[in-house]
């Protein structure tokens, strides 16, 4: 009936109704005209009024009316109907209590009593889905039941209604684990298979009974249940066309089964051909299918499954982009397979942020695992899932952030999970792994071990390899750790038998492995340190010998060629099998390990990550350059300094590298190649957004890597982006000589660059040991403090360090005072003499020309690379000069400008808020302002204003006076404290981030701005100092530790006069802080002073060193 038909019928028969016509006949008839007409134009308004009459046409009926059960049946399959279209759970509900009374009017025997019941365990499954009720499942399968006990075996509908009785007993087994429910279910299934009437209904039959197989084997661990249900899916795929619309669904089941074969077995093709086939389903279901999301979450799980074996990160990308396209599929999932799909994104974003070390990955995992977890019932089989999915995040973070919350979090998770789970299950084995190990490493990270924790870990590792097959390809990797802990357990012990039991499980483990496993590493990793604790308990003792130790360095270096196990594992194989070298003195084969583990820093830390992600990865590396090079100049006697000198330059400030290559001059290959330079901006531009994800960064770092390389293969450009090649060192050293000062265990150096050699000179006295003793006495000595401590620490710098090198380099004699060409040097310290007064070194009695101070002017550097680097910020011509040297000549509008940031109060600071000298400072560098030719600027003292005004091309000077912190564990997060300090701080971070085509100098009068208080990034230099330069100034004034608020007046206003009379030159910046601190030095200071660190310290005595941490870094 066309439409215009159908609303006059309606119209017909609603005027009858209205006129009190109440005939059942009439409403039913109306009830299907609103039907048909929704039906016609999809409003569901339609349906609601059909719903509405057939209910009207329901209380007009008497109870006795034969009619009764055909208005309910029309009821129910109009109420089906809207709940299709709106998922409402009132119309479910209705179904349900209608479809029950439809039955009751029904004669058990009457043929329709087998549909009702049928549809009515069909619709209670669904409800099931929703409130997880089991007396919802319960009442499903009584009815499913009972419609298969009416129907005859000969009927058309008893395999379909067999099919719904193994499914409703499937899904009782997974909430209440009952073999029993699972068994039946199987046998079920196969009955509805071999009842089938045609090919296609049996492939359908054949796919579920594959999917309850494939189920029972991963309950059981029956492999002979995992081989007939691969059998029986791939005769269903068999049995249907290409094009078939169930063809799709039965290739995902195909790929599960695969995938679980492959987990069990370890055969790569197994793992192939799943994701093959899973690929397949994925390009045969329409983008707008229900079953897309399900199937990219199938393919993401095969991905990860395969990078967990071969460790190729493709594969990772790829899992973690399909599962967040099923995470954001255009249908909507119900509640339960959304938490599916983010379960099991957050285990791929776990597993890339171990591979990538990217924090925002993990704590992304993490987020959205919670969320899985909150949004599952706890009765829901994947809620204990979920539980044991976000275990590992946890463990990462803590392993990530030392934080012990999130440790023992990993714990009760994982604990919760197990408690939860069948003892019979085959998943245990994994889970108690994973607990075992996590309890080592809180007994580690709480040495008392309060709650027993280490027997605990070597409990849950013995039962993890004991209930695993040694064919199952974990087994290895149970063994492997088992064997570990004992080893630990040795330490706390002496128990020789936990020690010879622990190698002999990690050698195991290493023989089960396969060569290609991405794991094969850590399980040497772990049987070379076995190996090494027994060869260090029988060295030098009856009995004893070198095997153990030769077999240890075999396994190392075994595992350094493990080339798909994570980067950073394979650097420190190669580091503890050089050190094993250098006991040997075997040099040569150290240094070949340890250049190799040298050129790998890049990957540990590419241009992809973030910072504070690059920071984490680099802390495991520290002192791998310097030992490096040490072990070169070992194995060449020192003759080829250049050579140690790179590997130096390479391994060490591998952040601020990456930022000046993203950053640096480019204008030789702009004039060459114009096109590969054009193509090199785009992505340089592209990476140093702060808006792109992740996944597009390290895309963009992949091409960006194509570019280098295609430049480096043009004529004249090999060493593009490289450390500087030997020329370029030595024309460094144009305006004095460089020294860089290596200090490693093996021994310490000077590497001594002048314009036209590069040479290397021992320091036997200089030891790592006393620099690490000096380095805590430093850091508890106060600045003005007149303490041993500072003094011997000068005297022993000069006598191990600066005298001899300065005597090598020909500066025997202390400086006249007048004299105008004071020789200048550059110190380019490294580990943790960088945080060593170099400068400053020497014995400061009256008289005495033993001091660095009265031979050479001296600046410092990161590194060599960030000298040159500097020197390509030039502002209008090669001397580096912003303003003429004469302060007579007429006055004229100033081009430039110097920005002054002074915090004479900081608000909500505990101890010394207010500095009174700050207001001197300001007044000073006002009244300077005139003859510097600078406009004298004072932004507002906030973050936002300050960033602004250093943004303006003619802020080419920056002072800051007030309180600055270095954070303890987070160097970038260290802060200059402005007026917002607490809520938005001013952060090395920050600064780094900046780029500035062209500034001439920042001047930071505050505490600490030169320090890095994290040791293990001692050579990254991150500080405030660095991130100046590297934001682009060419000069940079800053302190190594607190500095007296009285006495930053003096040395400014020494300083800035000296660039009044001189002109603004790099010379003058050098020579202006160095007559400043000479001055210091040599006058009478106050017995107190507020230091700018939010301290006030006692200056005692004729002679003080409150003039020490002033330094000049620059060109």
């Amino acid at each position: 009936m066309d439409l215009r038909k159908l609303d006059e019928a309606i119209g017909v028969l609603m005027r009858m109704a209205q006129m009190g016509i109440y005939d059942p006949d009439i409403l039913d008839h109306l009830a299907i005209l609103y039907v048909e007409r929704f039906e016609q134009t999809g409003f569901t308004k339609n349906l609601n009024c059909a719903v509405k009459l057939a209910k009207m046409a329901v209380r007009t009926t008497s109870k006795s009316s034969l009619d009764r059960c055909g208005n309910l049946k029309r009821i129910a399959t109009q109420l089906k109907t809207r709940f299709d279209k709106t998922d409402s759970r009132k119309d479910l509900d209705n179904y349900i209590e209608i479809t029950k009374l439809a039955m009751s009017a029904t004669a058990s025997d009457h043929p329709n009593q087998a549909t009702l019941l049928t549809n009515l365990g069909l619709r209670l499954r669904k409800r099931y889905f929703r409130t997880r009720s089991l007396d919802d499942l319960n009442e499903a399968l009584e009815a499913t039941n009972t419609a298969l006990g009416i129907t005859p075996q000969n009927h058309p509908d008893w395999p379909d209604r067999l099919l719904n009785l193994g499914d409703h007993l499937r899904m009782r087994f997974e909430r209440t684990d009952s073999i029993e429910d699972l068994n039946r279910a199987i046998k079920v299934t196969e009955m509805a298979a071999k009842a089938a009437s045609n090919n296609y209904d049996q492939a359908t039959f054949l796919n579920t009974l594959g999917d309850h197989l494939g189920i029972r084997s991963e309950r059981t661990g029956s492999t002979e249940d995992l081989h007939r249900a691969i059998e029986v899916v791939e005769m269903a795929i068999n049995a249907v066309p290409q094009g078939h619309p169930h063809r799709a669904g039965y290739l995902s089941n195909l790929g599960r089964q695969l995938a679980a074969k492959f987990d069990r077995m370890g055969l790569m093709e197994d793992i192939n051909r799943a994701i093959k086939i899973t690929e397949e389903a994925v390009s045969s279901t329409p983008r707008n299918h229900i079953d897309r999301a399900p199937r990219l979450c199938d393919l993401g799980n095969r991905l990860g499954t395969r990078f967990g074996r071969t460790g190729l990160i493709e594969d990772l990308d790829r899992a973690v982009e399909v599962t967040e396209l099923a995470v954001n599929t255009t249908n909507k999932p119900t509640m339960i397979d959304q938490s599916t799909y983010l379960g099991n994104l957050g285990v791929r974003l776990g597993m890339r942020s171990d591979r990538t070390g990217s924090m925002e990955d993990l704590n992304r995992a993490i987020e959205i695992t919670k969320k899985a977890i909150d949004s599952t019932p706890q009765n829901h089989p994947k809620w204990t899932t979920y539980l044991m999915n976000i275990g590992p995040s946890l463990y990462r973070r803590f392993q990530r952030t030392n934080s012990i919350e999130d440790l023992n979090l990993a714990i009760k998770y994982t604990e919760m999970a197990l408690n939860a789970m069948p003892q019979d299950y085959p998943n245990r084995a994994g889970l108690a792994s994973n607990l075992g190990s996590w309890y080592g490493s809180r007994y580690k990270a709480i040495s008392t071990d309060p709650s027993g924790d280490l027997d605990r870990a070597i409990e849950m590792l013995e039962i993890a390899a004991n209930v695993t097959p040694k064919d199952n390809p974990k087994w290895p990797e149970y063994i492997s750790f088992f064997g570990y802990w004992l080893g630990e357990r040795f330490n706390r012990t002496d128990l020789i038998e936990d020690l010879n039991l622990a190698v002999k499980y990690t050698e195991m483990a290493v023989s089960a492995i396969p060569q290609d496993h991405r794991n094969r590493a850590s399980c040497l990793n772990n049987l070379g340190i076995c190996l090494w604790k027994r060869y260090i308990v029988f060295m030098g003792k009856e009995g004893g010998s070198k095997q153990d130790l030769y077999r240890g360095l075999s396994a190392y270096i075994e595992g350094w060629h493990c080339y798909n196990a994570p980067v950073s594992l394979r650097i420190h194989l190669a580091r503890t099998a050089a050190r094993i070298f250098t006991l040997e003195r075997n040099w040569k084969a150290s240094e070949a390990l340890l250049e190799e583990a040298i050129e790998l820093l890049p990957v540990v830390s590419p241009r992809s990550l973030k910072h504070t992600d690059k920071q984490s990865a680099l802390s495991g590396c520290a002192g791998l350059a310097s030992m490096a090079a040490a072990a070169s100049l070992k194995a060449r006697n020192s003759k080829d300094a250049y050579r140690a000198l790179r590997l130096l330059e390479l391994g060490r400030g591998i952040i601020a590298s990456t930022l000046m290559e993203m950053r640096g001059d480019i204008s030789s290959l702009r004039q060459q190649h114009p096109d590969l330079a054009n193509e090199f901006i785009s992505l340089r531009e592209a990476l140093d957004s702060p808006t792109i994800t992740d996944d597009t960064r390290r895309k963009l770092d992949q091409e960006f890597n194509k570019v280098i390389s295609r430049v480096r293969n043009q004529a004249g450009f090999s060493n593009f982006l490289l450390p500087p090649t030997e020329n370029e060192m030595k024309q460094a050293a144009c305006f004095g000589p460089i020294v860089v000062i290596n200090v490693d265990s093996l021994r310490c150096d000077a590497f001594l660059i002048e314009l036209n050699h590069i040479t290397v000179l021992e320091l036997p006295n200089l030891k790592l040991k006393d620099i690490e003793e000096k380095s805590a006495s430093l850091r508890s000595s106060s600045p003005g403090s007149s303490s041993s401590d500072i003094k011997s620490t000068l005297e022993w710098l000069w006598d191990t360090v600066c005298g001899p090198v300065l005597e090598r380099l020909g500066f025997k004699d202390s400086i006249c005072e007048d004299k105008a060409d004071w020789p200048r040097v550059w110190w380019i310290p490294t580990g943790l003499l960088s945080q060593f007064p170099l400068h400053a070194a020497g014995y400061h009695e009256q008289g005495s020309t033993e001091t660095v101070l009265d031979r050479v002017m001296s600046s410092y550097a990161p590194s060599i690379k960030a000298l040159i680097y500097g020197r390509q910020h030039r502002i209008q011509n090669s001397t580096g000069s912003i303003s003429s040297p004469d302060p007579q000549r007429t006055p004229s509008r100033p081009k430039y400008a110097l920005l002054v940031a002074a915090m004479k109060h900081t608000p909500d600071l505990l101890i010394n808020s207010v500095l009174p000298f700050v207001k001197d400072e300001i007044n000073m560098l006002k009244e300077l302002c005139p003859s510097l030719q600078l406009k004298f600027i004072r932004p507002t003292l906030q973050k936002k204003d300050v960033l602004k005004y250093l943004n303006l091309k003619e802020c080419q000077l920056f002072h800051f006076a007030g309180h600055g912190l270095s954070h303890s564990t987070e160097p970038s997060q260290s802060y200059l404290l402005l007026e917002d300090w607490k809520t938005n701080p001013l952060t090395v971070g920050d600064i780094r981030d900046c780029k500035y085509e062209q500034k001439f100098l920042s001047y930071l009068s505050a505490c600490l701005t030169g320090t890095n208080e994290v040791e293990k990034l001692a050579d990254e230099g991150i500080h405030f100092i660095s991130a100046f330069q590297l934001a682009g100034f060419r000069h940079v004034i800053g302190t190594l530790w607190e500095v007296s608020d009285k006495y930053c007046v003096s040395i400014a206003r020494e300083f800035y006069e000296t660039i009044r009379d001189e002109g603004m030159t790099d010379m003058a910046v050098c020579r202006g802080l160095h007559q400043a601190i000479r001055a210091l030095r040599d006058g009478s200071i106050d017995k107190e002073t507020a230091v700018r660190n939010g301290t006030l310290v006692k200056l005692k005595g004729p002679m003080n060193y409150y003039w020490v941490p002033y330094v000049h870094f620059g060109v």
